[in-house]
This record gives C-alpha cells, sequence and structure tokens, in this order.
C-alpha cells in the first residue's frame, strides 16, 4: 500500500524524501503516521529494486544544512505502479486507506480501471452491509441484556448508515466517469 502512494507520487514530479514523509502522513489522516524507519526502508527497497532511482540535487532547490535526496520513479517503477492499480484490494483492516491511496492515483489511470476500483469497493461495501446485517441479526436472537442489546443494534445500523453514504458516493462517482467517457458501461 505505502508502495503503491510513493510510487504513484513520483509518477509526475521528482520528489525528496522530506515531501513525500509530508504527504504521505496527510493522506493517512490524523490518527495514523508512518515513521522514518517505515518511510525510508521503503524508499531503499525500491531503490534497490530499480523501481525508483535518486538524482541529483538541483542548485536551485538547496538550502542551507542537510543535503536532500530527490527521487524519481524508473520505468519498471511505472510497470509495478499500474500492477498495483490494477490488483485488487484484499478485505483487511487497511482496505479503506488502500483505496483512498489508489482514489489519489485516479489521474494516472484510464477509466475504465477507475470503475473497476470502484466497483471493488462497492462490492466491499456491500460485503461489510452482509456482515453488519448478520451483526444485528444475531444480536437480537443472543442471550443479551435489552439495553446493551439496543445499544449494539443502534451502534451496527449507525455503521450501516456511514456504509449507505459511501455507497452513495461511490454511485456518484461511477456515474461521473460514466458521462466523461461518453455514457459506456462497465458492469
Amino acid at each position: 500500500m505505502y508502495e503503491l502512494f510513493v510510487l504513484g507520487e513520483l509518477i509526475d514530479r521528482t520528489m525528496h524524501g522530506y515531501l513525500l514523509y509530508s504527504i504521505l502522513n496527510k493522506a493517512v489522516g490524523p490518527l495514523r503516521k508512518i515513521s522514518w524507519g517505515v518511510l525510508y526502508p521503503l524508499i531503499h527497497g525500491l531503490e534497490n529494486e530499480a523501481l525508483i532511482e535518486q538524482v541529483a540535487e538541483d542548485d536551485s532547490e538547496k538550502e542551507k544544512g542537510k543535503k536532500k535526496k530527490n527521487y524519481r520513479i524508473t520505468e519498471e517503477g511505472k510497470r509495478r505502479f499500474y500492477r498495483l492499480m490494477e490488483e485488487p484490494i484484499d478485505y483487511k483492516p487497511e482496505y479503506e486507506l488502500h483505496f483512498q491511496i489508489k482514489m489519489s492515483n485516479f489521474d494516472q489511470i484510464e477509466q475504465d480501471l477507475q470503475l473497476t476500483i470502484l466497483y471493488q469497493y462497492k462490492d466491499y461495501l456491500k460485503f461489510l452491509t452482509r456482515h453488519i446485517e448478520g451483526n444485528v441479526h444475531d444480536i437480537l436472537k443472543a442471550d443479551i441484556p435489552e439495553g446493551e442489546r439496543k445499544n449494539l443494534v443502534r451502534l451496527n445500523k449507525h455503521r450501516l448508515m456511514k456504509i449507505e453514504m459511501d455507497e452513495t458516493w461511490v454511485d456518484q462517482n461511477i456515474e461521473r466517469i460514466k458521462k466523461e467517457n461518453g455514457g459506456s458501461s462497465h458492469e
């Protein structure tokens, strides 16, 4: 997931590690932070695999103090980026973040792949809906004190409402892309 982020950021421009760090931490949100101990080994690994390469620092970018290492994506790195964008995301706790990273790179991929990713997300939301509806069914039949039962049902209904909002958003984006693409269907 972070590999996809770094490769996607380098598609259009050369960047130094600190800028990648800053953007990545803004992308993952306020409650999750990526440490230098995660980012720099990732950058070095991508460099060792010849997916990115270090480039000479431009004199106009030099500042007083520590020399910045700038990186750019290689042709092999671009191929890996597109493969990662095409791969379905496993249903794991990081699914939402992984999807958001893919979404942030939509300007780099064809509309058909954008639609595929959105339909995959829609399937993920359906999976969550079925799971939560099953939870509600089980809660209603379980030997749970009535007050706790009401709270658990209320909580799960709240989750379902959030998913419905996400589904509406996905449907709107699918329609927007189809309209931009001349109305072609993807399903």
